[in-house]
């Protein structure tokens, strides 16, 4: 039995002591192993909160915490609030009042933490959360630093799930439009690519970043970050982090699967509709799997990109089974605030790690001889510094130059659909395999309004994370 547990279970036992000083003394040694087992540094009975004797005093960080520990038969009260928050300054500049309270808090206690937010941070921890803390030890300091910032940047105080305010859904156009568009083989945008396929953690990418391509030595390294307890309004809420924490490009990709079909496209704002749209995406779909598969893939800031994973349920509960970003990384980078700030917001500090890459980072292959192409759709991005026609600069009055669209990519029909064995080429994915479609890049491009002759497939690039591929065909025409 491992020792989450039994900090579990010595808690239960203190609730058979009748004895509230002996409880009280058993509470205070309990809570010392637990933020020892968080990695705290501890010192009980501290003399720095004088005059009166402090519970516990704990570091971590560069931050200090003055602890009081409470299991009396009512809430803690405004008088707890104000005992610790006079220690806690007198503990000098920085350190943060901790109160746990097997019994609660009553709202006075919680409207004089807000009271003197400005001048002093006090924290309040109740009986579930300490439950929760007892189990994971490793998320305590992060419960702490949330609790911290609720406190000071918006006024709430923090006593979990039931009390803090409900997230409001975020407005789909906070999201930045796609700087990539589908359109059909007649020019008509689509919103998604929809075509026969099966269950395979593969995307389609239109760039794909190499984190071998450097000049220093060494190799690339993945981080991976589990995300829990999500539905699909969570996992849309996930999208809308990355992007407010400066994860989310213009042009990222994405492709969402059921047991016999796939809907693929690009831009984030076009994932969240696409997602929520699971009564459009089913129409004319027999017997659909209890769940469908989502990969989304975007490049990073510096070099690297990362894959987004979900298993979604079908049904109206919009479960997420399980979720994962994956990063794949040019190196550990100098600045580990964007990614702490990230790992924090889902409770994941004790789980990250960076490990590095083994073997090469992206795959190629090359065809001998170039594969014609059936196109079906085109991936249009468009010029935003578009030429003047001739003669327009001697005109008097300005001249309006709409953007022009250029052709950067192609969807085609995949020419190694449910192929026989041996007759795809060597390294082609067999994830690729049911796919009736393929997105190609171009290796090319060209005016949407000027088609070419043909295209063909030449090329071809692979990279894997933790529990996805990417992949990049590279057609020419």
């Amino acid at each position: 039995m491992g020792w989450e547990s039994s900090l579990v279970l010595d808690f239960g036992r203190l609730e058979s002591e009748s004895s509230p000083h002996r409880r009280g003394l058993q509470l205070e040694k309990l809570l010392k192993r637990l933020f020892q087992k968080a990695h705290f540094v501890v010192q009980p009975n501290a003399g720095a909160a004088g005059p009166r004797q402090t519970d516990l005093v704990a570091g971590y960080d560069n931050t200090w915490y003055v602890i009081e520990a409470k299991w009396e038969q009512h809430p803690a009260g405004s008088n707890v609030v104000d005992d610790v928050r006079i220690r806690a300054e007198a503990a000098g500049q920085g350190a943060i009042g901790v109160i746990i309270s097997v019994a609660g808090f009553n709202d006075s206690a919680v409207a004089r933490v807000i009271q003197y937010r400005d001048r002093q941070v006090v924290l309040l921890i109740g009986e579930k959360e300490l439950l929760e803390a007892l189990r994971s030890p490793e998320l305590l300091a992060n419960l702490l630093k949330k609790k911290r910032d609720q406190l000071v940047a918006h006024g709430r105080v923090h006593l979990g799930s039931d009390t803090t305010r409900k997230a409001r859904p975020r407005p789909v156009d906070d999201l930045p439009e796609a700087g990539l568009s589908l359109f059909s083989g007649d020019q008509t945008p689509l919103p998604y690519l929809a075509g026969e396929d099966g269950f395979a953690e593969l995307v389609f990418a239109h760039e794909l970043p190499d984190v071998d391509w450097v000049v220093a030595g060494g190799s690339g390294v993945t981080l991976d970050l589990p995300v829990r307890r999500l539905n699909e309004r969570g996992l849309i809420d996930l999208v809308h982090t990355l992007n407010s924490m400066g994860w989310t490009t213009s042009e990222p990709t994405w492709s969402i699967r059921q047991a016999t079909r796939a809907w693929h496209g690009t831009g984030a704002r076009e994932f969240v509709k696409a997602l929520s749209a699971r009564k459009e995406r089913y129409g004319g779909l027999e017997e659909p799997h209890h769940t469908e598969q989502v990969t989304y893939f975007d490049t990073c800031p510096g070099g690297g990109f990362y894959t987004l994973t979900a298993d979604v349920s079908s049904d109206p509960s919009r479960l997420v089974l399980r979720c994962n970003v994956s990063f794949q990384l040019v190196g550990v980078p100098v600045d580990m605030a964007p990614l702490r700030h990230l790992f924090e917001r889902y409770d994941a500090m004790a789980t990250g790690f960076f490990r590095p890459l083994v073997g090469q980072a992206v795959k190629r292959g090359h065809l001998e001889a170039r594969q014609p192409l059936d196109m079906v759709a085109y991936l249009v991005s468009a010029d935003p510094f578009p030429v003047p026609s001739p003669g327009a600069e001697a005109q008097t009055v300005p001249q309006t130059v709409e953007p022009e669209n250029w052709v950067t990519g192609i969807v085609a029909r995949n020419p190694y659909h449910r192929p026989e064995r041996g007759t795809t080429p060597e390294g082609w994915p067999r994830a690729v395999d049911s796919s009736e479609f393929i997105i190609c890049a171009l290796r090319n491009h060209h005016p949407l309004a000027k088609k070419p002759e043909g295209y063909f497939l030449i090329s071809w690039e692979l990279a894997r994370t933790s529990d996805a591929q990417a992949f990049r065909p590279v057609a020419d025409w």
